[in-house]
């Protein structure tokens, strides 16, 4: 299992330098770089040699869009070409996409426009294919969004879809808030490209996973064990103020993962 760490294009190096194997970093900061500054940042990746391989948050979007008037799937048909043109270039292999504000049902009727959902997948998957990049629909608990809160959801709608560099995830804290069992993680195997993992149960402070703390990760664990899963797995936490120190607490805990 490769180990990442999340935040922003000024935590790469100290992601790296705390020993992490990747970093995962916002995808609409990413994008709006100029094209000079997308070449340095790329070009560095390169030279270092320590990737980015994943992409969070795949669209700048912190507002209901998706089943309001305003959704228009073509508007950001330009941005994921570019977005996943600049994945492809710097290595990056999968794109996240939580993005549970953007989702929010916004009343019972809402759910009567879950084609154009379906739709902007299909197009955003497609679209990511032609650079090689995965699409990992992320389910988020209750607490975050109202709509896809467990692996069962993501894995209809991934089979509605129905393009094969579209997969799920499984985020402890959401599975944790959603109540959902964890052996789902074993029982959706098969659609899971993609792990996160931080202190689950603080809202809405993300901190790293610590073995003093007070959850119990052993099932957790004993799951992912049982799956089979050796991707990639990265903490998805709040930038520690000693990314050194958060490493260590976490690589405890992950040891026999490692």
């Amino acid at each position: 299992m490769r180990l990442g760490g999340f935040g922003r294009i000024a935590d790469y190096d100290n992601i790296r330098q705390a020993g992490f194997d990747y970093a995962e970093l916002d995808v609409p900061e990413i994008e709006a770089l100029t094209e000079n500054e997308f070449r340095i940042f790329c070009d560095k990746v390169h030279e270092i040699g320590f990737p980015v391989l994943t992409g969070a948050r795949a669209l700048p979007v912190a507002k209901p869009w998706f089943f309001t008037d305003s959704f228009n799937a073509l508007e950001y048909k330009a941005y994921l070409e570019h977005a996943c043109h600049r994945a492809k270039l710097l290595g990056m292999d999968r794109i996240i996409i939580g993005n549970g504000k953007a989702r929010l049902l916004i009343d019972e009727t809402s759910i009567k426009k879950e084609n154009r959902f379906i739709d902007f997948m299909r197009m955003f998957a497609e679209i990511a294919g032609n650079y090689d990049v995965e699409v990992i629909l992320e389910p988020l608990g209750p607490m975050y969004s109202n709509y896809i809160n467990s692996l069962p959801e993501a894995v209809r709608i991934i089979r509605e879809v129905g393009v094969p560099n579209l997969f799920t995830m499984a985020d402890l804290r959401h599975l944790v808030w959603a109540k959902e069992p964890l052996t789902d993680i074993v029982s959706y195997s098969d659609y899971i490209h993609h792990i996160h993992m931080d202190y689950p149960i603080s809202y809405p402070a993300r901190p790293f996973p610590n073995a003093n703390d007070d959850f119990d990760y052993t099932e957790f664990l004993d799951v992912l064990k049982e799956s089979g899963y050796q991707g990639t797995l990265t903490i998805e936490a709040d930038i520690p103020e000693d990314w050194k120190r958060a490493y260590r607490d976490t690589a405890a805990i992950l040891h026999a993962f490692l």
